[in-house]
Order: C-alpha cells, then structure tokens, then sequence
C-alpha cells in the first residue's frame, strides 16, 4: 500500500497554501470559464480547473479530509452545473 500523503504535501502539489480556506466556490474568469476559487482570510484566493478540484477533493476523500473534499465536490458540482446552463 502506498504511504499516506499529508494534507499539506496534497495542498502544495496543486499550488494552494496549506491556510484555512474561508471560502470554496465556483468562479468564472474572464474567458468564461467556470473554475474554482478557494478563498483565504490572510492570502490571495487562488483558482483551479474544476478538472483539476475533482481530482483533488478525490485525493482528500482517500486521505480522510472529507469535510474539505465535500466543499470542493460542491462547488465542483455548482461549476458544472453553472457551463451547462
């Protein structure tokens, strides 16, 4: 079995900063694109592919963050929704 990869480790790999997240929503940038925007008290909000989110909200589901995991699916989900419309 591989070893467990730690929260932070997970974060890094897909450029966000281990800080609590205020805020987890869909986002549209200016090409109208609908990505996901992770929101932080104390940094920038960043973004990311909803692709990208999906896979990471899979990857905390394996590693028992699934209070996190949840908001990501969500939004996710929201985001989706949001490009079909």
């Amino acid at each position: 079995m591989a070893p467990m990869i730690s929260l932070s480790l997970l974060l890094f790999q897909n450029g966000l900063p281990d800080l609590p997240v205020v805020l987890i929503e869909p986002h549209r940038n200016h090409g109208g694109i609908w990505r996901i925007k992770f929101s932080y008290e104390t940094d920038q909000p960043l973004s990311m592919s909803a692709e990208q989110a999906s896979s990471l909200a899979t990857d905390l589901h394996q590693i028992g963050e699934n209070e996190l995991a949840d908001e990501i699916d969500d939004a996710v989900r929201s985001a989706t929704r949001y490009s079909s419309m």
